[in-house]
């Protein structure tokens, strides 16, 4: 009915797109509730990546409701609970308090961003020991354990298409700062910490290894022990753990 009351759709139209196919609960563009469930309603939905949007129809009752929020992504459950709060009331029911998924998930996100700070101080200060560590390596091998640190960045600079392919929407990085800000700043956080420990990383492998050649630190070679054990040999092939003998210089040079 238009709001001057005049019919624009016919009542077999109506009853067409409401009629979803046998076996289906989705008709044309309206979900049926299934049969036996209580109150019977006839729903639709909509979302974007900035707002989502519900309409029920309850047949029994004569009454339609509908709700749009300001909120989008997977946020989308707000309308949803608030629309089902309302049906309670339609009913004649007190209301179920429920928490939309967003609320209890900026808590989870809120966790992780301190976790990412706090392994982002951790590995900024273990730098130098890294590098240390993993100095008698090839450069290579160094370079491809520190890969994983670069996916939170890909991450960050992908997102807003991530998330658009997902949702199969459109947006901008200041709509998903607008929508979901907690999902935005963990990300963010993340890709700095990984930033930061890669910077630090680096450039402690820097110094210790140009330290290490400045310094001409003996070369090490394998030698069979009768323990089974690796020994260091300086450049003058003298066992470096081995007791020196003290000789005198005429018998040495002779």
């Amino acid at each position: 009915m238009s709001a001057a009351g005049r019919r624009v759709v016919s009542a077999r139209s109506i009853d067409v797109m409401h009629t979803p196919p046998e076996g289906r609960e989705y008709a044309m563009g309206w979900s049926k509730s299934r049969p036996g469930e209580q109150p019977q309603q006839i729903r639709h939905t909509g979302e974007l990546l900035t707002h989502n949007s519900i309409e029920t129809l309850l047949p029994d009752s004569k009454i339609g409701i509908a709700v749009v929020t300001n909120t989008g992504m997977v946020s989308g459950d707000d309308a949803a609970v608030m629309l089902d709060g309302l049906i309670d009331l339609a009913e004649g029911r007190s209301p179920t308090v429920e928490t939309p998924f967003v609320l209890r998930a900026d808590y989870v996100l809120a966790a992780l961003t301190l976790l990412a700070i706090a392994l982002g101080t951790l590995g900024v200060v273990r730098a130098p020991r890294w590098a240390r560590r993993t100095a008698d390596r090839p450069l290579w091998r160094a370079a491809v354990r520190m890969l994983p640190y670069v996916l939170p960045i890909v991450l960050l600079i992908e997102l807003v298409d991530l998330i658009g392919l997902l949702m199969r929407r459109e947006g901008t990085l200041a709509q998903v700062a607008l929508i979901w800000p907690a999902l935005l700043i963990w990300v963010a956080t993340t890709a700095l910490a990984c930033a930061v420990v890669t910077a630090a990383r680096a450039v402690a492998t820097f110094h210790t290894r140009r330290h290490s050649r400045g310094a001409g630190h003996p070369a090490r070679v394998r030698t069979k022990a009768g323990d089974g054990q690796d020994r260091a040999r300086t450049s003058t092939g003298v066992d470096a753990d081995s007791p020196r003998l003290a000789l005198p210089a005429e018998r040495y040079h002779g």
